[in-house]
C-alpha cells in the first residue's frame, strides 16, 4: 500500500520479530507434504488403521508401487509417518494419530459459517 507524503507507516521492520527460520521451514515441509490428495488419503487410511504396508496402499489406492513409495517417502521425510521394516515389507504408521483430525479442524476454520 502506498503511503501519502504526510502519512507514516503503521509498522516498521523489526516491530514484529520474524518467526524462527528452522520452524518456518519445518511447517512449510509439512504443508507441502499434505498438499496432495493422495497423501491426504494415505494419512486418512493410517488414521483408521494402526499400520499399513506399501502393498496395502497399492491395493487401497489402485496405484503402482513406485507411485505409492514416492508419496510415502514425502510423508516420511516430513516426519508425519514412521516406517518399520519387517523382512522385505515396509509398514507405516502415523507419528501423531490426531494429524487427520487436525487437518479437518484447519479445514473447518477456513469454511465460512452461515
Amino acid at each position: 500500500m502506498k503511503q501519502g507524503k504526510n502519512q507514516t507507516p503503521r509498522i516498521f521492520s523489526g516491530n514484529i520479530p520474524l518467526y524462527d527460520n528452522a520452524e518456518t521451514e519445518r511447517l512449510a515441509m509439512i504443508a507441502k507434504a499434505l498438499s496432495d490428495p493422495i497423501r491426504i488419503q494415505m494419512v486418512y487410511f493410517l488414521q483408521n488403521r494402526s499400520d499399513l504396508c506399501t502393498c496395502e496402499f497399492e491395493e487401497l489406492l489402485g496405484l503402482a508401487q513406485s507411485k505409492v513409495s514416492y508419496h510415502l517417502n514425502i510423508l516420511f521425510k516430513a516426519k508425519l509417518i514412521e516406517r518399520e521394516i519387517h523382512g522385505s515389507w515396509s509398514h507405516y504408521k502415523l507419528r501423531d494419530q490426531d494429524v487427520f483430525r487436525k487437518l479437518q479442524t484447519l479445514r473447518s476454520s477456513t469454511v465460512k459459517q452461515s
